[in-house]
């Protein structure tokens, strides 16, 4: 009596979706068994697709029937077997040596005979015709979405496929954190560690075990042009009509601070304002180490932070010494309180500053048209780009890296156009956050617990951070400098537009 072994495969591919699950090929099987009368000795399933060559369970067949634990299979439908020419080939010719008896199926009538094997040759061809025409349409069908603008692809972190539409909409949820990543990476004060703990703080980690996202997935996040509007498929780029997260200049920043920084290296202690002042003497880095103290019958070990010069110029000796991290900290704060801004001026400067906004953008919009026939110039570039590469006159290589290169302009041309009927001008962002800093530099300053805050407070406002006879000092940057001159004079000044001592 043939005993058969029942090979049971579902793939994992979207293509097969409408095939049975293995529980009900199983249960299919077992009756038809029964009802036929089979031996069957083993049931083998897998779930991978059949039309490459290498399955595991598929060879441990094989292996069976070469060795002769089985003379026959029992399959749902020979596409179950084999969707490739090498896998049906290698059935075949264990039925001409034999080594295969017989062939069952439900849903397919199968004769050792060349007749037989002829159907089943044909069996095959049709699953391997089925497999190669679903690929080709899965991939005209992504050229066409490339050419609307639609990735054909799962959505990035910031973005989810929308089904209905068939389009790539912002994920309000996790889009303005990977916009917030994006500008902590390119402040240069974050390493990628921070952005990874950053993304699994926020709630953005991995769906399988709820753990950090990997740090190559991180790296890659950071690296992916999708995020201002250029989308890279199958090595080309290709201009995307979803909503960028980005500006292309933050990009642009991102990747510099990656080329520049390499690999992040780990610190081995948290000290906050590292990095930020120099000495006032020798002008060398100022350093700090951590000391410990020991109370044995009050607070136990204590750790005390120092800030110091390092002293590196052995050309120039250093007399300067130590200062505590509590009145390092103290005399930050006090010289962000020295340039507060009353709110009663903010408010009026605030409101003189959107009435010439307003002005100002009436008279760039007209200066609009220009950039656009700049753009219309670039799609013309494009089109006769294409036009000379299906004329075959160029090589693939140079066609992409030419459209990579009209691509970037032209999606950085969009971005000026919108850059600019947004703020008018490039001074009214940087006037208005000048504002919105100064009047809170005071609160921040008294604020407790909020080291990261402060640092990135006076690195906006100030520069050339020294510490000089235990004394910090600094230059403040334009606007805040002539606050810090007015001292307390400006809680005082006149509140009218016309006083000289402020808006000009």
């Amino acid at each position: 009596m043939i005993k058969y072994i029942a090979y049971c495969r579902r793939s994992i591919e979207q293509e097969e979706k409408q095939a049975l699950s293995i529980e009900a090929q199983i249960a299919e099987l077992k009756e038809f068994a029964l009802k036929e009368k089979l031996d069957v000795v083993e049931f083998l399933t897998e779930s991978k697709t059949a039309k490459v060559p290498g399955r595991e369970v598929f060879g441990q067949l094989i292996k069976k029937i070469q060795q002769g634990e089985a003379q026959g299979i029992l399959a749902w439908h020979p596409d179950r077997l084999a969707r490739n020419s090498v896998d049906g080939g290698q059935i075949i010719y264990l039925l001409d040596t034999e080594k295969i008896l017989d062939l069952k199926f439900p849903t397919f009538w199968f004769d050792s005979t060349p007749q037989g094997k002829f159907m089943l040759s044909i069996a095959f061809s049709q699953s391997k015709y089925y497999v190669d025409n679903l690929s080709e349409n899965v991939k005209r069908g992504n050229r066409q979405k490339l050419r609307r603008g639609v990735y054909p692809s799962k959505a990035p972190i910031g973005y989810y496929n929308e089904p209905r539409l068939r389009t790539i909409e912002v994920d309000r949820q996790t889009a303005t954190i990977v916009q917030k990543a994006f500008e902590m990476y390119g402040t240069g004060n974050c390493s990628m560690a921070d952005i990874q703990r950053f993304f699994f703080k926020k709630g953005v980690r991995r769906k399988k075990n709820d753990k950090m996202l990997p740090m190559s997935q991180v790296q890659k996040l950071l690296s992916n042009t999708f995020y201002y509007g250029l989308m890279k498929y199958a090595g080309e780029f290709y201009e995307g009509i979803h909503k960028p997260l980005i500006s292309k200049g933050l990009f642009d920043k991102v990747q510099q601070v990656q080329k520049q920084r390499g690999k992040p290296r780990k610190q081995a202690h948290n000290f906050p304002f590292l990095g930020l002042v120099r000495c006032g003497e020798c002008g060398a880095s100022v350093t700090a180490e951590e000391h410990f103290k020991f109370y044995p019958s009050t607070r136990g070990k204590v750790a005390y932070v120092y800030y110091h010069c390092t002293k590196r110029k052995i050309r120039q000796p250093c007399s300067q010494r130590y200062l505590n991290s509590v009145e390092f900290e103290k005399q930050l704060r006090e010289l962000l309180a020295k340039i507060n801004l009353p709110k009663r001026w903010a408010e009026k400067w605030l409101e003189k500053l959107d009435q010439e906004q307003k002005t100002e953008i009436g008279r760039v919009e007209e200066n609009t048209t220009e950039i656009n026939q700049k753009v219309q110039t670039v799609d013309q570039k494009l089109g006769r780009l294409l036009d000379v590469y299906l004329n075959q006159e160029v090589d693939l290589l140079s066609y992409q890296q030419k459209k990579s290169q009209l691509l970037e302009e032209k999606v950085g041309l969009k971005e000026k156009i919108a850059e600019t009927l947004k703020n008018g001008n490039d001074w009214f962002e940087p006037m208005r956050e000048f504002i919105n800093v100064a009047a809170e530099a005071a609160k921040t300053a008294r604020a407790e617990n909020n080291n990261q805050e402060l640092k990135l407070l006076v690195q906006k406002v100030g520069s050339n951070y020294t510490l000089l006879n235990r004394q910090l000092f600094c230059q403040f940057k334009k606007g805040f400098a002539e606050v810090f001159s007015f001292g307390g004079s400006c809680g005082a000044a006149s509140d009218s537009l016309q006083n000289p001592i402020w808006w000009a």
